[in-house]
Order: structure tokens, then C-alpha cells, then sequence
């Protein structure tokens, strides 16, 4: 199985190199016979969906935003494991989930980016945890609100 994230990035190039991506893509999955998965925002499903062939060879599914629940504090677990902090942040403490599932509004991406900051900041700052004063410390906007900010701006 090939997974290749971000496939909304092909739409940043070309014409020509889109295409030449998409040719890839049907490739790999005639040739070499692997199954494919492809990742990526709903521009990446219209990209492959502007390919009759390969709108065929992929089945379409959601992922749903994260939950307040066992499962993300399972996640909130790992992502604590791997971070380079000398001390306990009990990420998957039922406050701390809440703040971090209402700032990266259930966005595995968002949440990624959100823990690395607070991760760089708790590290910088001498705290070596992330709390909620190094959550207020490092400005989070959550994405809904940066996407209200840039219309704004259009």
C-alpha cells in the first residue's frame, strides 16, 4: 500500500506538472498493482475526481473532526510520549483535552501544529511542560478564526 499525504498540493503547480502527477498516479496503481491511498483537503479530491480514471480507482471518505473522548485522550497520550519535555504536561487530562480539542477544533493537523508550538515555547520559556499558561503564551488562533480573519481581509 502507497499513502501519499497531501495531495492538494498537486494543485500549486502547473497544469502540465498536475497532470504529469495524476499520470503517476495511474502508474503506480496499474503497474506496480499496489493499492493507493490518497490524503489530502477537498481540493485533492477534486483534483482526482477531475481524472475520470482515477476518480474511479478512489473511494472518497471523511475523516470526522475529533471527539472529547478515550480515543483522543489515547492520542493526546502519544503525542505526549514523543515530545522532548522533561516534565509531565497530562495532556490527556480531561481539562487540558478539552482546551486542546476546542483550539485545534478536532483538526489532527491542527492539533499536530498546536502541540509542537506549545512543545517549542514550553522548552524555550524554561517550563518544559505545556500547560495553560503556555497554551495563553503562544497565541493560538484556532483555524476557524484565521479563516474569518483572512476573508476579512479579502
Amino acid at each position: 500500500m502507497l499513502i501519499i499525504d497531501e495531495v492538494h498540493n498537486v494543485l500549486t503547480g502547473p497544469v502540465n506538472k498536475q497532470r504529469q502527477f495524476l499520470n503517476v498516479l495511474k502508474y503506480l496503481g496499474n503497474d506496480l498493482q499496489i493499492p493507493l491511498v490518497g490524503l489530502g483537503t477537498k481540493e485533492a479530491l477534486r483534483a482526482i475526481q477531475a481524472d475520470s480514471q482515477l476518480a474511479n480507482r478512489f473511494e472518497p471518505a471523511a475523516l470526522p473532526p475529533w471527539q472529547l473522548n478515550q480515543e483522543f485522550q489515547m492520542l493526546l497520550v502519544s503525542f505526549e510520549q514523543v515530545l522532548p519535555l522533561r516534565k509531565a504536561s497530562r495532556l490527556a487530562d480531561e481539562q487540558m483535552a478539552r482546551q486542546l480539542l476546542m483550539l485545534s477544533e478536532g483538526s489532527l493537523g491542527e492539533l499536530s501544529v498546536l502541540l509542537t508550538s506549545a512543545a517549542v515555547y514550553a522548552v524555550q520559556s524554561g517550563a518544559e511542560r505545556i500547560d495553560e499558561k503556555v497554551l495563553a503564551a503562544i497565541d493560538w488562533v484556532p483555524p476557524s478564526e484565521r479563516r474569518r480573519r483572512a476573508e476579512r481581509l479579502v
